[in-house]
C-alpha cells in the first residue's frame, strides 16, 4: 500500500475513530420498502443513547451500502459501514443501516452481469422504506433525517432524492434534511439537468476507476449553476473505496450488463488522507444540515 498521508495523518483517522469501541451494539429490524408490494427488507438499528444527557430527540442517518452489500459471508457487518455506523453514532445520530440484497437473498451482485435491483428503479423505495422507520422511532426527530450511500448506493441515493423521484411516498409529510454520496456513478443521473432540493455533498476520488469523478463533477457544477444545493469534494490519487479503514488497494473484477465493457478490472483500497478529509467533511455538513 503506497504511503498516503504521513504519521499526522495516520493519526488523525486513529483519532477519528476512537469512538468505534463505545458504540453500542446494533438491533437487528425488518420494515417494509415503499415499493407497491411492501417488500419487507431490514437492517441493522443503532439506537441512540437517550441517557447521555443530550435533551430532545435525536436525528439521524440512514445508510445505504454499495453492491458489495453490507454484511461478509459469516453474517458480521463490513468494516467500511461498521466504521460509519459507529462513528456516526458516536456523534449522537439514530444509525440505521438498510439491507436491500441479504433479506431478498443475495449477498452482493457487484460480479452479477444482470443486476436483480436497480438503484435508479428498485433501491429508491427502500430509502423510503427506511425513512418511514426511522421517522416513527419515539427517539429520533422525524424531520432531522439524512441520507447516506457507497456506490451503487450512493446511485441510489442521488435517484431518491431528485426531484420528481417516483419513489418518493404521496404521504411523505418530513423528506431527507441532507444527503451524502461517496463515489457514485453520474453518467445515467447527468444525462438529464439534475435537481433536488435535498442539500446533498459528493465524497470522489479523482484516481477512481469504477465510477469516475469527471461525470458527477460535471453534473454537480451544472447543477450548481443552476441554484440546486449540491456540492463536491474530488481527491487527488484516492480510489473506489477509499474511506475503508484499512483496505490494500488492489484490483477487482466487476460485470454489469448496464456497462459498455460488461466486465472490467477496477481499483479498490483506502487512501488516508482522503479518509480523514472525508470524515472530517461529512462531520461538519451533517451537524450544520441537521441542525435543529
Amino acid at each position: 500500500m503506497r504511503a498516503l498521508g504521513g504519521a499526522l495523518a495516520v493519526f488523525a483517522a486513529l483519532a477519528l475513530a476512537a469512538g468505534d469501541a463505545a458504540a453500542a451494539k446494533p438491533l437487528k429490524v425488518r420494515f417494509p420498502s415503499a415499493d407497491a408490494a411492501g417488500t419487507l427488507i431490514g437492517g441493522l438499528y443503532y439506537k441512540p443513547d437517550v441517557n447521555s444527557g443530550r435533551p430532545g430527540r435525536r436525528a439521524g442517518v440512514i445508510m445505504l451500502h454499495g453492491c458489495a452489500g453490507m454484511l461478509t459471508k459469516s453474517g458480521k457487518l463490513k468494516r467500511r459501514p461498521k466504521f460509519w455506523a459507529e462513528w456516526l453514532a458516536d456523534q449522537g445520530y439514530a444509525v440505521l443501516l438498510a439491507d436491500s440484497f441479504n433479506p431478498r437473498g443475495f449477498r452482493s451482485i457487484c460480479q452479477t452481469a444482470a443486476r436483480p435491483l436497480s438503484p435508479k428503479r428498485d433501491r429508491p423505495f427502500d430509502a423510503y422504506g427506511a425513512l418511514k422507520f426511522l421517522q416513527v422511532q419515539p427517539e429520533v426527530n422525524p424531520g432531522r433525517i439524512a441520507l447516506m450511500g457507497w456506490s451503487n448506493g450512493a446511485m441510489t441515493l442521488l435517484w431518491a432524492v431528485r426531484e420528481g423521484a417516483p419513489a418518493r411516498p404521496a404521504d411523505l409529510t418530513d423528506g431527507f434534511r441532507a444527503a451524502v454520496a461517496f463515489y457514485p456513478g453520474c453518467i445515467a443521473l447527468g444525462r438529464k439537468p439534475y435537481a433536488t432540493d435535498v442539500p446533498t455533498l459528493l465524497q470522489l476520488g479523482r484516481a477512481d476507476d469504477w465510477t469516475p469523478a469527471a461525470p458527477c463533477l460535471k453534473m454537480v457544477r451544472e447543477a450548481a449553476g443552476r441554484g440546486v444545493p449540491i456540492e463536491a469534494d474530488a481527491y487527488d490519487g484516492a480510489y473506489h473505496g477509499f474511506d475503508n479503514p484499512a483496505l490494500e488497494i488492489k484490483t477487482v473484477v466487476t460485470r454489469n450488463n448496464a456497462s459498455k465493457t460488461k466486465e472490467r478490472r477496477v481499483h479498490v483500497g483506502t487512501d488516508v488522507a482522503a479518509r480523514v478529509a472525508a470524515i472530517e467533511r461529512v462531520r461538519d455538513f451533517l451537524a450544520t444540515r441537521l441542525a435543529e
